[in-house]
């Protein structure tokens, strides 16, 4: 009867212990925190573009290519440039040496950026962010982006060091965005990847 009495507590103790984490509301447990997406979203082919001008958003015809996606990147792209696309990648990362090469000022890059968002919008074309900057680049301006950009989100996918972290997650919260934050770039693949397979 002790034994059977051990065992029952342990038990009750156990369940308790395993609830606990629910009962107590963190801001973090609402948010559509995903290792990867748990279905396909998106279609080939892929408009890779950037929202920023920075350097590093390249790397994403680079994820591509690994994937074996078949996607073209063009960090200029138009609303127009959407016809023979299925999916939208933006890369947000702002970079005033790259906006200054592509003879582009901030205001400029952000309404292109709005326009070519409408645009997939009216196609009902999937929408996917990327920062892949971390918190390398200009937080206001990225920021400008971000908010720009979430209301027409289908997905985020970013690094974990991303600066104003906080802002950008009640952001993406706010907008019901599924989101996934990986360690390094390295780890992008396999999320990145559960958005067309």
């Amino acid at each position: 009867m002790k034994k059977s009495s051990a065992v029952i507590s342990c038990l009750l103790a156990s369940l308790l212990l395993a609830a606990i984490p629910f009962a107590s509301p963190v801001s973090v447990n609402s948010l559509n925190l995903y290792p990867n997406l748990p279905a396909p979203i998106g279609k080939e082919k892929i408009l890779f573009t950037s929202a920023g001008q920075a350097p590093e958003n390249i790397l994403l015809s680079k994820i591509a290519e690994d994937l074996h996606l078949e996607g073209d990147y063009r960090p200029r792209a138009l609303a127009s440039d959407l016809y023979d696309y299925q999916t939208l990648v933006i890369a947000v990362g702002s970079s005033p040496y790259g906006l200054q090469n592509r003879n582009r000022t901030f205001t400029e890059e952000l309404d292109r950026t709005r326009r070519l968002l409408k645009e997939a919008e009216l196609r009902e074309m999937p929408v996917i962010i990327m920062h892949v900057a971390g918190d390398k680049r200009n937080e206001r301006q990225n920021f400008k982006l971000l908010k720009t950009a979430t209301p027409h989100a289908d997905y985020f996918l970013g690094l974990k060091s991303l600066g104003n972290k906080s802002e950008i997650i009640d952001l993406l919260d706010a907008a019901n965005v599924p989101v996934t934050l990986v360690e390094d770039l390295e780890d992008l693949l396999t999320p990145f990847n559960s958005v067309f397979r």
